[in-house]
């Protein structure tokens, strides 16, 4: 009996390992399509402004202009070494593998395929700055001042409980 598992768990192995590849690899097909690779982006251009604002502090001119480049490039690599998508590809595939099951990332890449699934992507980045800033407007306009309200009545009941005391 024992002899007949161990062949079975031998013969499952691979099978195993097959699905488990197969799942990743639609998860990474999944990822190419939400654009996952280019999500890095912002990130490089914050880096390069980091750098040319520490030049300009620096009594960097036009000048000095190679020196800038020449961090500038440095910079990129850096970035690219740290999180391209050849770096982060593994460690976002981790991520969405135990989540979806194999079909279910499949139908996600259906849908990314699609046209209304391709104009989502293509409009997605300026839908999700005009929500954030939709709840930024509503917080700093609506919610602070409320909030702000809220805590002099706290502090105001506070102080009353504790000159009541004494």
């Amino acid at each position: 009996m024992r002899g007949f598992l161990l062949l079975l768990i031998c013969l499952l192995a691979p099978l195993a390992q097959a699905d488990d590849a197969s799942h990743r690899a639609a998860a990474e097909r999944f990822l190419k399509l939400a654009k996952a690779e280019g999500m890095t982006a912002p990130v490089y251009q914050q880096v390069a402004q980091l750098i040319h604002a520490n030049f300009s502090q620096a009594g960097g001119s036009l000048q000095y202009e190679p020196i800038l480049r020449r961090y500038q490039q440095q910079a990129r690599e850096e970035v690219d070494r740290v999180l391209s998508w050849e770096a982060i590809r593994d460690e976002l595939i981790d991520l969405y593998v135990p989540v979806f099951t194999e079909e279910e990332l499949n139908r996600l890449s259906e849908f990314y395929e699609s046209e209304v699934g391709r104009k989502l992507m293509d409009h997605l980045p300026e839908l999700t700055r005009a929500s954030m800033k939709v709840s930024q407007v509503r917080v700093e306009e609506q919610l602070a001042p409320r909030i702000e309200k809220l805590v002099e009545e706290m502090a105001q009941e506070v102080e009353a409980q504790q000159t009541g005391l004494r």
